[in-house]
């Protein structure tokens, strides 16, 4: 009967390649299961995660970015070994099918092929991790009170019970010792507005919001992402010894420490045992909300939503700097070129020389310079800045400044990043990338992957874009050679 329904139903229009764009973002509401030969499906409020349950490995989840319409899933089933998935979410009822590689709208859900994996009551307890306890009404807590829900089960028949919970994400436990453990993955929270590359780890962190929300209890922080490995790490900062902030808005860091800058201070973590320290006003910062962070060869520059200050690691305090000029600014974002420091602010863009410590003011004839500055890049030669007037490239042997091309836009550029060929701009509505050598121009848009045009943060890798929005983390691969425009 599905293989009739789904040469009927008509296609789901969508411009999405395969493998062009994978998205990330904060998977811990499990709305459903589903097991298969080898897998479980996790259905969530942001989309489907398959996890390998054999090898223990997480495959790419399915978001919005493989074309899936819709966030919450409600139910899922699947067909021909798998060559066939079923899904209901909010939007409807679609099909994807390998062979076709395209999702295809359904006029029914096979009922029968449907797996019940409803909390039983009462449920047997479970012997959580540490820090964490559980009643048989189908709630645990934290060490603070804080309290989730279980809300699926589901017995793989092979030793395991695979659980889903309401703001924790997915969970297993060993049928007769009921001995769980909680298996991470996804993003923290999903609004992503600041990334750091370090090696093969990505950090990420963002404005997670309020404490409490519709969903219950808001887990805050930074997640870490082992990239050749797929996996995830959370940290939320409530439970770490001197992590004083948990919305967090420019990471950095050096061989020995990570550097977060955030709304309490700039929390230094130690690499070699993770130890963490904050620096704030009393430590010398101009400003207790700590907004960008440049790390030097010995020392840390750090922006302020009040001026700019100085670190070096081997002290116990920081000194403001230029206070006379900066203390009344805003500073956004902090880039190290040879001989300066580009300091990005609300008023506009400056530097400071790094012989004698002047100050002065970055000029283009564009004037997009003056703009609130939102994001800052180097890359080769150039300096690229974002504005809310634009999007200026700046070549730092000559220092002469001019704009980007397609850049134009009336309410500026929210982000920025760039490679050997191209320079990737947000605008608002999309993504503008602008190929150097043909002067080709692109747009891009959820429908070619992305979760959100409302992009916080970018930064190039090769041929791949990382895309930080309010929606979560996308690896966009601009090149893709199955594009056609």
């Amino acid at each position: 009967m599905m293989a009739v329904l789904l040469f009927c139903a008509a296609a789901v229009p969508a411009e999405i390649i395969p493998g062009q764009a994978v998205s990330w973002s904060d998977f811990s509401y499990i709305t459903t299961l589903m097991t298969t030969n080898n897998y479980v499906w996790f259905g969530t409020t942001e989309g489907i995660l398959k996890y390998h349950r054999y090898e223990r490995r997480w495959e790419d989840p399915i978001t919005a970015s493989d074309g899936l319409n819709g966030h919450q899933v409600k139910r899922m089933a699947t067909f021909f070994d798998e060559a066939q998935l079923t899904v209901e979410t909010e939007a409807g009822i679609y099909s994807y099918h390998e062979g076709l590689g395209a999702w295809y709208l359904e006029t029914e859900f096979p009922e029968s092929d449907y797996q019940d994996c409803r909390i039983r009551v009462p449920m047997p307890v479970l012997f959580l991790p540490p820090g964490y306890t559980m009643s048989p009404d189908g709630y645990f807590s934290d060490n603070q009170l804080r309290n989730w829900k279980f809300s699926a089960e589901l017995d793989d028949q092979s030793g395991t019970v695979f659980f889903g919970t309401w703001g924790m994400g997915p969970l297993k436990a060993d049928d007769r010792t009921y001995t769980a453990e909680f298996l991470t993955y996804g993003l923290l929270q999903k609004q992503t507005d600041a990334l750091y590359i370090d090696g093969d780890s990505l950090w990420m962190a963002g404005n997670g919001g309020n404490a409490v929300s519709a969903y219950g209890p808001v887990r805050q922080g930074v997640t870490l992402f082992e990239r050749s490995r797929g996996r995830f790490t959370h940290f939320e900062t409530r439970y770490i010894p001197g992590f004083d902030s948990e919305i967090i808005y420019d990471i950095a860091g050096d061989s020995t420490n990570l550097y977060f800058a955030g709304q309490y201070g700039l929390t230094v973590m130690r690499r070699s045992d993770g130890n963490c320290v904050t620096l704030a006003r009393g430590d010398g910062l101009p400003d207790r909300e700590c907004t960008a962070a440049a790390v030097g060869r010995d020392s840390v520059w750090i922006g302020t939503a009040h001026g700019l200050a100085f670190y070096r690691p081997s002290t116990d305090s920081a000194m403001i700097v230029a206070d006379d000029i900066l203390g009344d600014f805003f500073i956004t974002d902090l880039q190290l070129i040879p001989g300066r420091l580009v300091i990005g602010t609300d008023k506009g863009a400056y530097f400071i020389d790094l012989v004698n410590l002047k100050v002065g003011r970055l000029k283009d004839l564009e004037g997009i310079l003056r703009g609130s500055i939102r994001q800052m890049t180097v890359y080769d030669k150039y300096l690229y800045v974002a504005s809310s007037w634009g999007l200026a490239e700046i070549d730092l042997t000559t220092e002469k400044s001019t704009s980007v091309p397609y850049t134009d836009n009336p309410s500026g550029v929210y982000a920025v990043a760039a490679g050997d060929r191209y320079i990737a701009a947000s605008v608002g509505d999309g993504v503008i990338l602008y190929e150097k050598k043909t002067g080709r121009m692109r747009r891009f848009t959820e429908l070619d992957g992305l979760l959100s045009v409302n992009i916080n943060v970018m930064v190039g890798e090769g041929d791949m874009l990382w895309i930080g929005s309010e929606e979560g983390l996308t690896r966009f691969k601009w090149v893709n050679p199955d594009r056609v425009d």
